[in-house]
């Protein structure tokens, strides 16, 4: 599985999929510098997850911020993936229209590998939502066209 590219940044306020996944990774790495609390995946990027992303900068002698730009999502994942292996979790959010960010080109990107030609660019529009609807009765899914963790895993098979 490939990593979701790095998006836009980070930082406190904003609010979609790519932050849930910031949060996920987060709470999967806590255990290498817990002295932040486990987050809640809401997609909510608020001062929890700002302290905990500074704590993790300061561990990995990282610029103390508190945001996450690429050179932070990429540290972020690697001590990720180092400790779970390569599959990338379900961020925690449901997935629809509207949302932008890296979490949802990876989900394009996969439906483009099952058959569809959709872009590319990160913005879940109407053309993803009816691919993802496709993808969904074709597997037996509710056909509502957002990815939640069903659809999600079944997108995203663990090895």
């Amino acid at each position: 599985m490939a990593i979701p590219a790095y998006y836009s940044l980070i930082q406190k306020g904003s609010y979609g999929p790519d932050e849930a996944l910031v949060q996920t990774w987060l709470n999967g790495v806590r255990d290498q510098c817990s002295y932040y609390p486990a987050l809640t995946t809401d997609g909510r990027f608020g001062t929890k997850s700002e302290n905990a992303v500074k704590e993790f900068q300061l561990r990995n002698n990282m610029n103390m911020d508190g945001k996450v730009g690429a050179n932070t999502w990429n540290v972020l994942y690697a001590k990720y993936t180092a400790k779970h292996g390569l599959a990338v979790p379900y961020p925690g959010i449901v997935m629809r229209t509207g949302m932008s960010g890296g979490t949802i080109r990876l989900i394009q990107q996969k439906l483009n590998t099952l058959g569809e030609k959709i872009g590319t660019d990160g913005k879940f529009g109407s053309r993803t939502a009816a691919a993802v609807q496709r993808f969904q009765r074709r597997n037996g899914l509710n056909a509502d066209g957002a990815v939640g963790k069903a659809t999600w895993e079944k997108l995203f098979p663990a090895s």
